[in-house]
């Protein structure tokens, strides 16, 4: 039998992009849920200052962040941390 690990990381996936999010991200989150109509959806946007969340409308809400990160000179590299 297989453990729950081999499970939880499928073969043939590849992880493009992570975020760390606080419990105060969460309900961030859950809070513009809540402002939508059923069915609506949010699109989560990873951007070099933090998360970002997007309603089908265009409302914008800074979802939050848990680092910092340094970008590249040409603003096209992927985010890493600086601490």
């Amino acid at each position: 039998m297989r453990d729950i690990c081999s499970r939880a990381r499928p073969k043939g996936v590849t992880i493009t992009a992570e975020a760390n999010f606080t419990v105060d991200m969460a309900q961030n989150l859950v809070t513009m849920f809540s402002h939508l109509d059923e069915g609506e959806e949010v699109t989560v946007k990873l951007s070099n200052k933090g998360v970002w969340a997007v309603t089908p409308h265009g409302v914008r809400m800074f979802i939050g962040a848990t680092e910092v990160f340094e970008v590249g000179n040409n603003g096209h590299d992927v985010p890493t941390a600086k601490i």
